[in-house]
C-alpha cells in the first residue's frame, strides 16, 4: 500500500487532458519520476516545466504576432481571450495542497497547448 498511492499519484501527474505534440521535458519527466508521489516535489517539478513552457508560449507567441501583419490586434484579443480563460478553468478558490498542485497542472497544460498552437502557425500550409 505504501508504493501504490505514490505510483498512482505520479501516473496522474504524468497523465494529460490534451495530446500535445512536443510533450512535456525530459527534465520534468525525470523530476516526476524521482518525486515518489511527494506532493511538494511534484508541484515543484511542475513549477519549473510550467517556467519552460512559458518560455516557449512567449517565443512563439511573439512570432505568431509578428508575422500576423494587419491582424494583430485580433490575435491579441484572442490571446486575452485565451488567458481569461486559462484563468477559469485552473484557478479555484479553495487552498490545500493537492488542489494548488491540480491549479498548477492545469496552467501548465493549457501553457503547452497554446505554445505548440503557435508554434504551428508558424508554418506555412503544407
Amino acid at each position: 500500500m505504501r508504493f501504490v498511492l505514490p505510483a498512482i499519484f505520479s501516473v496522474a501527474a504524468l497523465g494529460s487532458n490534451a495530446v500535445l505534440a512536443q510533450g512535456y521535458s525530459d527534465q520534468y519527466n525525470k523530476c516526476l519520476n524521482t518525486s515518489y508521489g511527494q506532493t511538494a516535489t511534484v508541484k515543484k517539478c511542475v513549477d519549473k516545466e510550467l517556467k519552460t513552457q512559458g518560455k516557449i508560449l512567449s517565443k512563439n507567441y511573439k512570432k505568431y504576432l509578428k508575422n500576423s501583419g494587419d491582424n494583430q490586434g485580433s490575435v491579441k484579443q484572442q490571446h486575452q481571450l485565451w488567458e481569461n480563460r486559462l484563468n477559469q478553468q485552473c484557478y479555484y478558490n479553495v487552498t490545500s495542497a493537492s488542489i494548488k498542485l491540480r491549479q498548477a497542472k492545469c496552467v501548465l497544460e493549457m501553457t503547452m497547448e497554446r505554445a505548440y498552437y503557435y508554434q504551428t502557425k508558424q508554418f506555412p500550409y503544407r
